[in-house]
C-alpha cells in the first residue's frame, strides 16, 4: 500500500466510507493482531489479543473523522494499540489489588450490603455532578475517565489545545472531590 493510497483511504473513511475502512482493516488487522499476540504472550493469550485488536478498530471507526489529518496510519494505530495495552494492564492491576485487599480483610467471608450501598450512592452523586458540567467539560471527562482516551487524543478529537483538556479535567475532578466528600 502506498502512502497516497493510505491517505486516500483515511480521507474516505473520515467521510464515512465503509469500504475504505474495510480495506484498512483487512490490511492492518493481521499486523495489529500479531503485535498483541507477541506482546501478551502468556499474560492473556490469543483471545485477549483478538479482543484488543477489535477494540482498536472499533475506536478507529468511531473516531474516523479525525483520521483525515493523520499522516501515518501505522504509527497512529500502533500508538492506539499501546494505549489499549496500558489501559488493560492498569485495570488488571487495580482489580488484582482490590481482590487481594478483600481477601486480606476477609470481605468474602461475611458479605455486607453497606459497601455496595455506599458505592451505588457515590456513583449516583458522581453522575449527578457530571450531568451538571458544561457540555465540553463533560465530554472531556467522559472521554478521559470512561473511554480511556489520553489528553492528546482528546485534544485532537475535539480540536482543542491539550492544556485546555487538562484544565477541564482539573476542574471536573475538583468538583467531583467536593461532591464525594
Amino acid at each position: 500500500m502506498t502512502r497516497e493510497d493510505e491517505k486516500y483511504c483515511l480521507e474516505e473513511m473520515a467521510k464515512g466510507n465503509r469500504q475504505a475502512f474495510e480495506w484498512l482493516f483487512l490490511t492492518w488487522y493481521p499486523k495489529l493482531l500479531d503485535f498483541f499476540v507477541r506482546f501478551l504472550g502468556n499474560w492473556g493469550g490469543q483471545d485477549l489479543a483478538y479482543d484488543l485488536a477489535q477494540d482498536v478498530f472499533m475506536d478507529v471507526w468511531t473516531s474516523r473523522k479525525k483520521f483525515s489529518r493523520v499522516n501515518s496510519f501505522s504509527a497512529y494505530i500502533f500508538q492506539m494499540a499501546r494505549f489499549k495495552l496500558y489501559n488493560h494492564f492498569d485495570k488488571s492491576a487495580v482489580k488484582s489489588r482490590f481482590r487481594e485487599e478483600l481477601l486480606a480483610k476477609g470481605a468474602f467471608a461475611a458479605p455486607s450490603v453497606e459497601p455496595i450501598m455506599y458505592a451505588m450512592e457515590t456513583e449516583k452523586l458522581i453522575w449527578d455532578e457530571v450531568k451538571t458540567m458544561p457540555p465540553k467539560r463533560r465530554r472531556v471527562f467522559i472521554m478521559s475517565r470512561f473511554l480511556g482516551y489520553s489528553n492528546e487524543q482528546i485534544a485532537e478529537e475535539m480540536d482543542i489545545d491539550k492544556r485546555t483538556v487538562e484544565n477541564h479535567l482539573t476542574t471536573a475532578l475538583s468538583a467531583l472531590r467536593k461532591v464525594v466528600k
